[in-house]
């Protein structure tokens, strides 16, 4: 199986996210978008996409400039995540960026396996961070109740007359990636440390469509990469 990178499928991307990813939700501030489709024809040309990625400005902030890989989707094939990653981390070098980092959500049972494959460095666990409100037993998130209501505040919803309690997440996985010398030194100002990798975690569903946490062994014998 022949597998080509792409950026800047947008569309596409889209869609996958909508249909595999376990949040349903497009990123905001996105600065990238990696994708890797099948042969598309007699020429090779890139036909259907299987899997994407999407890289975004961060919605916390940071002191230094980073991007986030804000998405990982692919969809029934089991196509290597790995491999997604490290050509979209080739093309990000090559616009000029310099420091990557991601994270695994423990609430959905991840741990990073798939960033372990990709060789990206272990930073810790950030605890537990409210994230949202549940309104009538519905998740919304931050971002997405401070764009409809002005607020994430549960006591300034009820102000508004919206019934709201507070949701928070088990805590996320931190992992980073620098992609030049800037980077490493940009790292260092965040204290952002090497450290050990997590285990998996029991919720874990190695290879799932739309995880990004695919921790089994990725085989790459019968796949070959034809880059843009």
């Amino acid at each position: 199986m022949t597998l080509h990178f792409r950026s800047g499928q947008w569309d596409d991307a889209c869609a996958m996210v909508e249909r595999f990813h376990y949040s349903r939700r497009i990123p905001s501030n996105v600065q990238f978008v990696g994708s890797l489709h099948l042969d598309g024809g007699l020429f090779g040309d890139a036909g259907e996409m299987v899997a994407a990625c999407f890289f975004s400005i961060p919605p916390t902030r940071w002191s230094e400039r980073v991007l986030e890989l804000s998405r990982l989707v692919r969809g029934d094939m089991q196509v290597p995540l790995s491999m997604l990653i490290a050509k979209s981390c080739d093309a990000l070098k090559r616009k000029g960026e310099s420091l990557l980092v991601s994270f695994a959500d423990k609430t959905q049972g991840h741990h990073g396996g798939v960033y372990q494959a990709a060789s990206w460095s272990y930073g810790g666990c950030r605890e537990r961070r409210m994230d949202g409100v549940l309104v009538q037993g519905v998740f919304i998130p931050g971002r997405s109740a401070n764009s409809r209501w002005g607020t994430q505040s549960p006591s300034r919803l009820s102000e508004l007359g919206v019934h709201a309690e507070a949701h928070f997440d088990e805590g996320k996985h931190i992992y980073f990636k620098a992609l030049n010398v800037a980077g490493k030194t940009r790292a260092k100002r965040l204290g952002l440390t090497h450290q050990s990798y997590p285990a998996a975690c029991p919720l874990d569903e190695p290879g799932s469509a739309g995880r990004e946490s695919g921790a089994t062994p990725e085989s790459r014998s019968n796949i070959a990469l034809v880059a843009e």
